[in-house]
């Protein structure tokens, strides 16, 4: 028998040796008690210990629910910071988005704020330069109705504002008590509401099929006898018997604007200027007439009650400007030029040459006699500035910008400046185109040499601004009246050579028998044959010198800005 080994009381339970029990691993298929202090040997599939009864494991324990709710609740809180940063995000971009247009389309500060979006809106729609779309006029006009109507809510915007009296169209306002600033905006929305109603005139509402708006062109009908196929499968073809006019007509808007209360002569005479435009596209001739010739007179009596006589400046028989028989004759001022100018190019086009052919010229006069040094009373007086703190100026940066001060209400005479020798270039367009109409061979001449006054005159201006940053409203008045003589030069020169070139071939088919030399005056007869040359080539030889300035003037034409809607641009309609 073996000898047993006395150990003190506590060591049995613990190991042989620290490494067996490094090496010991936990089976399901043995006792934790009888491998201790046993070494580890591979188990082996077929000698497990088969389970007759399946195990129930617990998936949502108390440990995996809260860890469940806390990832929600993380979840909910890290969805929530980012929607927060984005609408911050969008907030910030609108916002600068807005300073932006406020830049661009001053709004009267007493305004409400959803009126001044909707005013930014219609105007940033219809100044859109994006060149793979056109302008949504009836996004136009929804948005500056939506303004036009606000501005006559007394419980929005139009506190205080009263009805004309009965006489005049329905819905005319009397704005006479509101401020300056407000009166300007609202006649600034109520002319872009009459260009917008133009635009969409003819659309209309289809009650039977959820309000669809659609132009008159597809509704099917007695006075649409070819309609234009419908494009949208998901409705039918609109009947005129299920259709009313969806905006107000232009010839309203007009007439309301005309009547109200509270309008300067200036605004006034722009809102005849622009009626008689639309009455003159609509074939309403005799309407257009009496409505620039109102202007005329309005203007002119405005000019009277600021001379000393209280004269007409004007012939009211002929509407040419008298210059002469009027005993300390003032120079006319910005309206009466500006109406004038409008009457006369109204009756050229409608083919009356005699009548407006010299009242330009009487205009063409007078504009060249205007002062070239501003009117004592054109210049403000200088506001007073203060000087302002760190904190002050810091404040000055956060507010909102001034809105713009009046522009001059016409009734000075126009400063003869680089702007205003290019008006005076494009009437003397105005009088070449007249001239050339006619069939007087001399006339046409006349006309050509007016035309080249013109291109000579805008072209000078335009070089001479070139370098000023400051006089683009000049610049691009001289731009358009350079570009228009320039065509209109080419076109004349055309037409003339065309006719040289046909004369020159038929007198190659007929020659002229040659004259025979049997006196001594045939001395001054002679070169009579070269001169007829030169004739016959001139034309050609001055279509050379047109081209010629077309490509000198054409880096004049191609420098100025187009417009840039900045990195907001997405955001813009």
């Amino acid at each position: 028998m073996r000898p047993r080994l006395l150990l003190p009381r506590g060591e049995l339970a613990k190991p042989c040796s620290p490494a067996i029990h490094s090496t010991t691993t936990r089976f399901f298929t043995q006792s934790a008690s009888v491998r201790v202090g046993i070494r580890t040997r591979p188990q082996l599939g077929f000698l497990n210990v088969p389970v007759t009864t399946q195990q129930q494991y617990r998936y949502l324990t108390t440990e995996r629910k809260a860890r469940l709710k806390q990832d929600i609740k993380q979840g909910i809180k890290i969805t929530s910071y980012l929607w927060a940063a984005g609408a911050c995000v969008f907030a910030i971009a609108f916002a600068l988005l807005q300073e932006t247009l406020e830049a661009r389309y001053p709004t009267p500060h007493e305004w409400s704020m959803l009126s001044r979006i909707f005013f930014r809106g219609a105007f940033c729609e219809r100044d859109q330069t994006d060149p793979s779309r056109t302008t949504d006029w009836v996004h136009v006009t929804n948005w500056i109705k939506g303004v036009v109507d606000r501005l006559e809510d007394p419980s929005i915007d139009g506190k205080g504002l009263k009805d004309a009296p009965s006489d005049r169209p329905k819905g005319t306002k009397d704005i006479s008590a509101k401020s300056e600033n407000w009166r300007r905006g609202y006649y600034e929305a109520m002319m872009l509401y009459a260009k917008a109603a133009e635009n969409v005139e003819n659309w209309v509402t289809d009650k039977t099929q959820n309000n669809l708006i659609v132009p008159n062109d597809y509704v099917i009908g007695p006075s649409n006898p070819n309609p234009r196929p419908f494009p949208n499968d998901k409705y039918r073809p609109p009947q005129e018997a299920d259709c009313v006019p969806t905006f107000e007509s232009p010839n309203e808007i007009y007439m309301r604007i005309l009547s109200t209360e509270g309008l300067t002569n200036r605004q006034r005479i722009e809102a005849g200027l622009a009626y008689a435009t639309w009455l003159e596209f609509k074939g309403i001739t005799g309407p257009a007439n009496i409505i620039l010739e109102n202007a005329v007179d309005l203007a002119a009596s405005e000019h009277a009650s600021f001379t000393n006589n209280n004269q007409y400046p004007i012939d009211t028989k002929t509407y040419t400007l008298l210059t002469t028989n009027i005993p300390n004759q003032q120079h006319p001022s910005a309206n009466l030029l500006q109406s004038l100018t409008a009457l006369a190019t109204f009756r050229a086009r409608q083919g009356d040459i005699t009548t407006a052919l010299p009242i330009l010229v009487s205009i063409l006069q007078a504009r060249k006699s205007l002062p070239s040094t501003p009117d004592p009373r054109r210049i403000p007086p200088l506001p007073h500035q203060k000087k302002l703190s760190w904190p002050g100026a810091i404040l000055a940066l956060l507010k909102e910008p001034p809105y713009p001060d009046p522009p001059e209400d016409g009734t000075l005479p126009p400063l003869r400046d680089a702007k205003e020798r290019c008006e005076e270039a494009a009437l003397s367009l105005h009088i070449g185109e007249i001239m050339y109409t006619t069939r007087d061979k001399r006339h046409k001449e006349e006309g050509l040499s007016w035309t080249r006054e013109a291109v000579d005159i805008a072209e000078e201006q335009l070089r001479s601004l070139s370098n000023k940053a400051s006089s683009m409203p000049a610049r691009m008045t001289c731009r358009d009246c350079l570009a228009a003589g320039l065509e209109n030069w080419g076109m004349m020169v055309e037409r003339l050579a065309r006719e040289e070139k046909r004369r020159k071939e038929e007198l190659e088919k007929n020659p002229a028998p040659e004259e025979k030399k049997t006196s001594w005056w045939s001395f001054w007869s002679h070169g009579v044959g070269e001169h007829k040359e030169e004739d016959l080539n001139r034309w050609a030889a001055e279509e050379k010198v047109i081209a010629e300035r077309q490509r000198r003037a054409a880096d004049l034409l191609d420098t100025l800005p187009t417009g840039n809607r900045g990195f907001l641009s997405f955001l813009q309609a």
